[in-house]
């Protein structure tokens, strides 16, 4: 669906120009002030990846910063916003530069009254000149060339490709996509003698000669070239690297500390891509905790767990059962996102594996923050029917209460 087809921003129709949105979204009248700010944030994720592309020596053929002239989506963003602006009786950003700062201040002390809700009003779009996980947030929606966008699809397109070059039927696709999934989560920083062992695991090679699962990991992570042994500060709640000088890893949710990766390098040593650490390590973390914490319950037999079913259909399928009967299943979809109304807006739900009831299962530092429950579960209210949001640990205790249920029949 594009903006053209929501009768809310018929207003401002250039506001689309040159603009792709994300697939399943959709937009009501009041979700006009949503949509300025994910053209303002497609605009700063396209500013940013013009500049590292100059910095990088890259000639840019198209109109951007470098002719004098910024990106459409933050052009059009700055239109909506004028006649928000004037429309309030106020003045609007002067410039370029006056709506940057304006940027770099939390939505609830703008000038206007943004129609966003009580979480989302404390975001901003700039931290200091860097994007800030709402801008990255709202941007995915909003725009898809964006550099990271780009490599989480490679990501996925490889991922599928070694999962079903090295399987025999169906249910080694789904079974090779679980495992390499997962390793996504787990394994941050891998080393070549891992590297190795993924090829013998997937030995399946492609027409050039190369191992599948080698181009995929050339696409997922960085290689760093280093010879012997190596120390790599990483946190030892999550895994990911660490910088120097710094104590945390900043990843959302996480408690973790700085602890010591020694490893022996033959070469180098591979590091996940910050597209692969932003779309499928740090998201998948709150995944890989109710997948653990249910496998205990179904090594006591009253549910069957599947992960990411139908290739990812959605996370989470759990079927209760009774014997060898199934006597009902769930599905989950866990999503960490710093934007309760984003999430909202962006939310769909693929009816196939079918389920009978269908939770959407927050992390618990999303839960646990004041108003974000409230914000989502109203923002799905007329886009998505029959979900419930749960946290992490509720989803888990009905889990565990609805199996001693089907287990006592």
């Amino acid at each position: 669906m594009t903006i053209l087809e929501n009768e809310n921003v018929a207003e401002a129709p250039d506001a689309v120009e040159g603009v792709g949105w994300a697939d399943g979204l959709s937009f009501r009248q009041e979700d006009g002030d949503y949509v300025t700010v994910m053209l303002l944030a497609a605009g700063l994720a396209r500013i940013r990846d013009d500049r590292r592309r100059m910095d990088a020596g890259e000639y840019l053929t198209r109109t951007s910063a470098e002719q004098g002239l910024l990106a459409v989506p933050w052009r059009s963003g700055m239109t909506r916003l004028w006649w928000r602006f004037r429309t309030e009786k106020k003045d609007p950003p002067r410039n370029d530069l006056a709506l940057f700062e304006l940027c770099r201040t939390p939505f609830n002390e703008w000038p206007i009254r943004l129609r966003l809700s009580v979480a989302d009003l404390e975001q901003s779009l700039l931290d200091d000149d860097e994007l800030t996980p709402m801008a990255e947030q709202a941007a995915r929606l909003s725009v898809r060339d964006v550099e990271a966008e780009l490599v989480e699809n490679h990501v996925f397109r490889e991922l599928m490709l070694v999962a079903d070059m090295n399987a025999k039927d169906e249910d080694d696709v789904q079974a090779n996509y679980c495992e390499l999934r997962r390793l996504l989560i787990d394994m941050p920083v891998l080393t070549e003698t891992q590297v190795r062992r993924l090829v013998c695991r997937f030995p399946k090679r492609g027409s050039n000669g190369q191992p599948i699962v080698q181009r995929f990991v050339q696409v997922a992570y960085v290689r760093r070239a280093a010879q012997g042994p190596v120390t790599i500060g990483v946190c030892d709640g999550c895994g990911n690297p660490i910088q120097q000088g710094v104590d945390d890893c900043g990843t959302a949710g996480c408690s973790g500390s700085r602890t010591s990766l020694n490893v022996e390098a033959v070469g180098g040593y591979y590091v996940q891509h910050r597209a692969t650490r932003r779309f499928f390590h740090d998201p998948g973390l709150v995944e890989a905790r109710v997948l653990d914490r249910l496998a205990d319950v179904q090594a006591e037999g009253a549910i069957n767990v599947e992960a990411w079913p139908g290739l990812d259909a959605y996370d989470i399928r759990v079927s209760f059962l009774s014997g060898s009967d199934v006597v009902e299943v769930w599905g989950a979809d866990a999503k960490d996102q710093v934007s309760p109304g984003l999430l909202g807006l962006g939310f769909t739900w693929r009816p196939d594996p079918p389920c009978d009831r269908r939770f959407l299962v927050l992390p618990k530092h999303r839960a646990d923050q004041p108003g974000y429950v409230a914000d989502l579960t109203t923002e799905l209210q007329g886009r998505v029917s029959g979900v419930s949001v749960v946290s992490e640990d509720t989803f888990v205790a009905r889990v565990t209460a609805k199996a001693g249920e089907v287990a006592g029949r």
